[in-house]
């Protein structure tokens, strides 16, 4: 565990800390600028606008598909997490081109929320299925459907609002998907804009830090409560002798239930994905053509082979690391004895997720950008660390609300036996949860893959298929960018497809 902490250390904290020598007073005082505040307040619009549509799509999405009897139901759940593997930048590309009308915060909203909506949905979905199938019964006939609802919202709103918080964060921190918004219309400036505009045109790393304060405290204050409601929802119905709830029966409300749920995939999946296809089999912008989609994707393929290469390096890399790292120090956070430490350890695995991409950018070339380090800091590797240090938060998440559902009992023999804490770990804890450690790896990856904003600053990132296009949606949008949009979400699915395919148990993502 000592080793696990340090790599989250070096990796994750160091480029955030190693900055605060270097703020000023001058750079504190730029937070009393009325632009700072105006942007704080927009910042803030923008995110609770996107939780809030996360939250309104998601929670029924995930009861429809988890608890019901609508048609297909675990197709539509497996397509409602695909929007979590989308870039969001293509989902704001894709939706600019079908609503060229919309822009500002509205496209901004659109985009974002449509791209968390799936963590409320799985969060709630899984929330569902863990309530008894006594306690609905027992409800059932002492007061019938709507007894049913006043005990299962209770239980399930921790779960959904846990995944509404997340969506809030990472919509505060976006800077690619308003950036892009700015690009095709009027002016929509973020606060994590102006963390880049100050670091772009002073290189001054203290004012970076001190212009992303108010932004890391919105961003804490608003994952701290995850904790909370992880604590309060994650066992909330499960005992020893728990009992899996059934399907409710829909009868002539399916095919409503059913029209909502694919008009919820339609606008997430369908619709974006559809786009890019047609922009693929468009050459030279002329009439669509299945028959030029082989040539784009051949030129896609053939221009960015080696970014490709190097994003499936780095993203399975980081993966792999970040989500041993999650497993060890998940566990750390529910297991320890000294409450006090598993407090602290869970608060600092928040920190890389509440900052700014951007800032953690300027981090790791503040921290590593210096001739001791200049070989790895130009190296694969410190790309590798890089994601591992920005995402590695994500799977620690995940990971010590699995470690929760476990029974202790199991862990307190081992001991007693003379089982060590990696066999416990290794041989007791993680088979247990293999198909959130599979749900960790596979998230890890497709951030990682979609990662821009890190990539943006960090030159050994900077060879990568998501900057790529980046620069071609900005400089000259065709259809071998649309094709390279397409390979790289369909590799940043991949992982995930082929557990689903190979794998004997499901995925899973516990709050």
């Amino acid at each position: 565990m000592t080793l696990a902490v340090l790599a989250f250390a070096i990796a994750s904290l160091l480029p955030l800390f190693a900055m605060l020598p270097r703020v000023t007073a001058e750079d504190l005082a730029k937070l009393s600028d009325p632009r700072i505040l105006h942007l704080l307040g927009r910042t803030f619009t923008l995110g609770f606008g996107v939780a809030s549509l996360a939250l309104a799509l998601g929670l029924p999405f995930g009861f429809l598909v988890a608890r019901t009897d609508i048609p297909g139901a675990a197709l539509w759940r497996a397509l409602g997490v695909a929007p979590l593997f989308l870039p969001t930048l293509l989902m704001a590309t894709t939706w600019a081109l079908m609503l060229p009308d919309l822009r500002g915060a509205p496209m901004t909203i659109l985009s974002l929320g449509l791209s968390s909506f799936p963590l409320v949905a799985v969060f709630s979905a899984r929330a569902f299925e863990r309530i008894d199938r006594r306690l609905e019964e027992s409800a059932r006939l002492l007061g019938g459907a709507r007894a049913i609802f006043a005990l299962d919202l209770p239980l399930v709103l921790p779960a959904a609002l846990a995944g509404a918080c997340i969506a809030f964060t990472f919509a505060v921190n976006d800077f690619g998907v308003p950036d892009y918004v700015s690009s095709v219309g009027p002016k929509f400036n973020v606060y994590a804009d102006q963390i880049f505009a100050d670091w772009g045109q002073t290189q001054r790393p203290g004012l970076a830090v001190a212009s992303s304060l108010p932004l890391i405290a919105m961003a804490l204050l608003s994952l701290i409560p995850v904790l909370a409601l992880r604590r309060r929802g994650a066992l909330a119905s499960l005992g020893q002798r728990f009992e899996p709830p059934g399907r409710f029966r829909l009868g002539a409300w399916r095919w409503p239930a059913l029209g909502f749920v694919l008009g919820v995939l339609a606008l997430s999946v369908f619709l974006p994905l559809g786009q890019l296809i047609f922009e693929a089999g468009r050459v030279r912008g002329e009439a669509f053509g299945l028959a030029n989609l082989p040539n784009a994707f051949g030129n896609a393929i053939n221009r960015a082979r080696l970014d490709l290469a190097r994003s499936l390096f780095y993203g399975l890399a980081a993966a792999s690391a970040a989500t041993l790292l999650g497993l060890i120090l998940g566990h750390a956070i529910e297991r320890s004895r000294s409450k006090l430490f598993s407090r602290g350890l869970e608060l600092a695995s928040l920190l890389p997720l509440a900052a700014p991409a951007t800032l953690f950018g300027i981090g790791i070339i503040v921290t590593w950008s210096r001739p001791a380090t200049a070989d790895f800091y130009g190296s694969d590797w410190m790309a590798i660390l890089t994601y591992t240090g920005r995402l590695t938060a994500f799977s620690v998440l995940l990971l010590s609300g699995a470690v929760a559902s476990l029974p202790l009992a199991q862990e307190e023999a081992a001991e007693v036996a003379g089982a060590g804490p990696t066999k416990r770990l290794f041989g007791i804890v993680a088979p247990p949860l293999v198909p959130t450690l599979l749900a960790s790896f596979a998230l890890v990856f497709a951030f990682a893959l979609r990662e821009l904003d890190t990539s943006l600053l960090v030159p050994a990132a900077n060879r990568t298929t998501i900057l790529r296009v980046f620069n071609g949606i900005h400089i000259a949008r065709d259809e071998t960018v649309a094709a390279l949009s397409l390979i790289l979400i369909f590799l940043s699915l991949l992982p995930a497809v082929l557990i689903a395919l190979f794998s004997t148990r499901r995925m899973e993502v516990l709050p």
